[in-house]
């Protein structure tokens, strides 16, 4: 193994080490001290050996170098020579190569591909894959870890190297990790069938990748109902939004009105919830519409105090603030006053109102709630809607799941039912009292 290499010592001539795995690999070790692999063959009819070069330890480690002997002695077999098998390996394309023909012919919608989920897994492969970033946390890690594969030959990519990949990526985001193995077998597998390569490198078992930590934190009924009485506000005399209460707050209105439609809707931060437009809504059918949610085309039910919720926004589109209908924003629920302006960034800010992080902080703190991410409203609605109707089925509707298993998530909540349930199992049942007739003797 490498460690085994590092610790050969130079002795006063040249001497050489064979692989127990790979014959025909060596490792040589210079009198300087320089260690360098080759691949020997002996040539059909010559008496003598030949050595062919592979590269340098401090270049090419062994797993590598294993990769590379391999291919040499399949192309020996073949009857060809190692000068020309390293000529076909140099016309062999990269990784970052196979990455980019891979977005061009193959990642977009034509092959069902959702552009939210093209626009993350991107983002993913540019930061651990092609190593562009400006998190200085991330160049942290990737300096500790200093590793690139993106250049590399896809034949000598190993499942050594998949796995180094992800713990190194793990180290700082374990469900990040996991995705972008989950897309490397996908573009491997692509890679196959364009005839690239022979065999899948990606070899990582189940067991071995970062586990799915969910977060199962939820608020209670009161804390939910306390959020919501922060989060939206009415004037009690005429039933339309209090502005001054959100002024004398220092709150701002958009982004607690969304918090209050993920209270009461549970439907998802952003697809389902930022960027939802007033034709998705139908009053009269009680009704939102998704012609393209993360599950397809959806209709939900809308309950009575979302329904209250929306229309009272809708009633807002002719009063000066930050729900006045204008050009560009004026089809989004919840627009955004900075549409138009540019983030820090330098990217241009959307027509929906996407900035919510220091709002919600603010409302937990006001509602002296400990902080857990946005995402926990949905969780909220739906585990609540469970522990009410007792009802999976109705639950998985209104959540939009495509499978049961994922909404067994929310049954959680009913343990305390189940407690319940088991004491009153073990309850000895009360006999009632027998009522004996005494009759009058006449």
């Amino acid at each position: 193994n490498d460690t085994y290499i590092k610790k050969l010592r130079p002795l006063d001539k040249l001497f050489s080490v064979g692989d127990s795995e790979v014959p025909g690999l060596r490792i040589y070790v210079e009198k300087s001290g320089t260690k360098t692999f080759y691949f020997a063959y002996k040539p059909n009819h010559q008496k003598n050996w030949v050595r062919f070069k592979l590269g340098n330890f401090n270049i090419i480690n062994l797993p590598k170098a294993r990769t590379m002997a391999k291919q040499y002695g399949t192309a020996i077999i073949d009857g060809k020579e190692p000068v020309e098998a390293k000529r076909e390996l140099k016309a062999e394309i990269t990784l970052k190569e196979l990455i980019e023909k891979f977005y061009s012919k193959r990642f977009n919608s034509n092959y069902g591909y959702k552009t939210n989920t093209v626009k993350a897994v991107k983002n993913c492969f540019k930061v651990w894959i092609f190593q562009k970033t400006v998190s200085p946390d991330v160049m942290k890690v990737q300096k500790e870890f200093s590793y690139s594969i993106q250049h590399k030959k896809l034949s000598t990519i190993t499942k050594e190297d998949i796995k180094g990949l992800h713990n190194i990526i793990r180290s700082k985001s374990p469900a990040v990790a996991n995705k972008v193995i989950k897309f490397l077998n996908v573009v491997f597998n692509y890679a196959i069938d364009e005839g690239d390569i022979l065999k899948n490198p990606v070899k990582i078992k189940q067991k071995e990748l970062a586990p799915d930590k969910e977060d199962n934190r939820v608020l209670s009924e009161g804390q939910r109902n306390n959020l919501l009485s922060i989060v939206y506000k009415t004037d009690k005399r005429n039933g339309r939004i209090n502005y001054n209460y959100y002024s004398e707050k220092d709150l701002n209105l958009v982004g607690c009105l969304i918090i209050a439609y993920w209270l009461l809707t549970g439907r998802r931060n952003i697809s389902e919830g930022n960027r939802i437009k007033w034709k998705q809504l139908s009053f009269h059918q009680k009704k939102i519409f998704f012609l393209d949610s993360k599950v397809g085309q959806k209709e939900y039910d809308l309950g009575p105090k979302a329904l209250e919720l929306l229309k009272v926004i809708k009633e807002e589109r002719l009063t000066p603030g930050p729900l006045f209908w204008k050009d560009g924003t004026k089809d989004y629920v919840f627009p955004s006053y900075k549409y138009g302006m540019k983030s820090s960034r330098g990217k241009k800010c959307p027509a929906y109102f996407n900035c919510l992080s220091k709002t919600w902080k603010r409302v937990l703190k006001m509602a002296g709630i400990e902080y857990m991410p946005p995402k926990q409203c949905r969780h909220t609605f739906l585990t609540l809607l469970l522990h009410k109707s007792k009802n999976i089925m109705a639950v998985k509707e209104a959540a939009g799941h495509s499978q049961l298993k994922t909404t067994n998530r929310y049954a959680k909540i009913l343990n305390q039912d189940v407690v319940a349930a088991l004491d009153k199992m073990d309850e000895e049942p009360i006999k009632e009292s027998e009522v004996l007739e005494f009759k009058k003797n006449v």
